[in-house]
Parts: structure tokens; sequence; C-alpha cells
């Protein structure tokens, strides 16, 4: 079944979102790699590929369903940051941001029963549980450490193991 005229907009409007969401995470990288925190840089770096991916799972969906995609402007995202913790508190305000997308996304495929659009939703809303939890962990470890470059440098290095394709 072909889109709507407004979830196929609502869609395109996600598909920007998403892009913007990789630049961000890769913006937050570059200035970790630049603080000398490698290991966060990694994790960032690696977040900004996976919204990248969802971007593109967004446009294959679009077009599936014989929709036409068209991406929106997306702004410069922020490019300071007072410490490590602010950075990750950052990427957990996006986060919740892009939670609270997808669940509009969600409302307005049932509203207009396109029925078609919710399983593919549903697992972007699961995925965003699991997406909150961890940047949240890892704010409140991050705070927990503060001032501490011991426990720093071991969340850096933990944070550094993950892989670049999850």
């Amino acid at each position: 079944m072909a889109l709507s005229e407004q979830m196929e907009s609502a869609l395109n409007d996600q598909i920007t979102c998403e892009l913007g969401a990789s630049l961000i995470y890769l913006q937050m990288a570059a200035h970790l790699e630049g603080d000398d925190r490698p290991g966060m840089a990694t994790w960032m770096s690696a977040q900004s590929e996976e919204e990248a991916a969802h971007a593109k799972m967004f446009i294959d969906f679009v077009l599936a369903r014989d929709g036409r995609v068209e991406i929106g402007e997306v702004p410069a995202p922020v490019s300071k940051f007072d410490s490590p913790v602010h950075v990750f508190e950052e990427a957990l305000r996006q986060e919740r941001g892009v939670t609270a997308r997808i669940r509009a996304l969600y409302e307005l495929a049932t509203d207009i029963n396109d029925l078609e659009s919710l399983p593919f939703l549903q697992g972007f809303l699961a995925e965003q549980v699991e997406e909150e939890s961890v940047v949240g962990s890892i704010c409140e470890r991050l705070r927990r450490v503060e001032g501490n470059e011991v426990g720093l440098a071991l969340i850096e290095h933990e944070l550094g193991s993950r892989p670049a394709e999850e």
C-alpha cells in the first residue's frame, strides 16, 4: 500500500532527523578525539554510523511504499562541550528527542490507519528504549567518576571497545 502524503512527509522529516543525529554524533566524536578521549570518540563514531544506517532504513521504507524521499535541511550541530559528562548528557537529550519523534510517527500511523508502518516503527521504538538506557547509564557512570582520571580512563577503555557497526 502506498504512503499517504501525511505519512510520507513525516517519514521524510524523520530521515532528516536521523541524518542530523548522525552529524551530531560525528561532531561529538571529533570533540572527544580533540580532547584526547579516543575511546569515547570511537563510541560516538559508531553511534554516528548507526544513525546514518537508520536514515537509510527509513529511506528504503519510504521507497518500498512508493513514496518520494525528500531530505530536508540539517542544522549544524553544537561543537563545544564542557566535559565528557556534558557530551553524553547531550547524547541522552538527543536520544530522548528521537524517541519522542518516533512515538509521534507511531501515533500518526495509528491515527491514519497506516498498518504497514506500525511494525517498522515498533522496531525503532524498542531500540530507543535500549538507546536511552545505555546512554543514561554512561551519563550516570561519568557523573560518579567526574574529576577522577582513573575512573574516566576505565570508562574510556570500555567505550573504546564498542564495535564499529552494531
